[in-house]
């Protein structure tokens, strides 16, 4: 029996047969494709259940939130841009009271779901989101910028707003002040808390 084997496997020579040599790779490429498609499997997962978490379980804006903003941008002209849009439930909201706006978000995920979520309430003219870092964002083109970020991005973008912001127009912080400068005005409290700062 080991005779056959070995004259099944071996040729003249000592050189393995072609067919047998095609047989294993297409055996160990199949399995290299079974393991890709596992490993691609177990990422839609977990990016599923990421987008699912921030999307819907972690919002960003509260309700509540958004309408503040809405209150705070009644009577002012200008675009509009949301700094770190999320899933993009502002900037849509903003863009049906018939402002320009823009939202920058790196989450490929919550970028798809804010395109899909303009284009369903027939505002994709209005809403723009843009995939890129909010710190390349040029601030002087905006007379109305919101920020929903944590303290230590706000300590960041502190300069950057103040080297960009324009005379007239208005910053609006949600939830977390910005370090050093003095709100114009407030609205709400607690978590809820939304900061505004005037440019003179």
């Amino acid at each position: 029996m080991k005779v056959k084997l070995w004259t099944i496997v071996y040729t003249k020579g000592g050189e393995m047969d072609d067919s047998i040599e095609m047989e294993l790779a297409s055996l160990a490429s199949a399995e290299r494709d079974r393991s890709f498609l596992l490993v691609k499997g177990l990422g839609r997962a977990v990016c599923l259940t990421y987008m699912v978490n921030t999307a819907l379980v972690f919002p960003w804006y509260r309700r509540s939130q958004v309408c503040g903003v809405l209150r705070l941008l009644r009577g002012r002209k200008g675009t509009v841009v949301d700094l770190g849009s999320g899933d993009g439930r502002l900037v849509c909201a903003v863009a049906s009271q018939g402002f320009r706006a823009d939202g920058y978000e790196l989450n490929p995920f919550l970028l798809g779901y804010s395109r899909l979520l303009a284009h369903r309430k027939g505002l994709a003219s209005q809403a723009t989101f843009h995939r890129r870092d909010l710190f390349e964002a040029d601030l002087r083109q905006y007379r109305n910028i919101v920020i929903y970020g944590e303290p230590v991005i706000l300590r960041r973008l502190e300069q950057k707003l103040a080297e960009e912001v324009t005379s007239g127009s208005r910053v609006i912080c949600c939830r977390y002040k910005l370090p050093t400068w003095a709100p114009t005005t407030t609205l709400g409290e607690g978590i809820e808390t939304i900061y505004v700062y005037d440019k003179v």
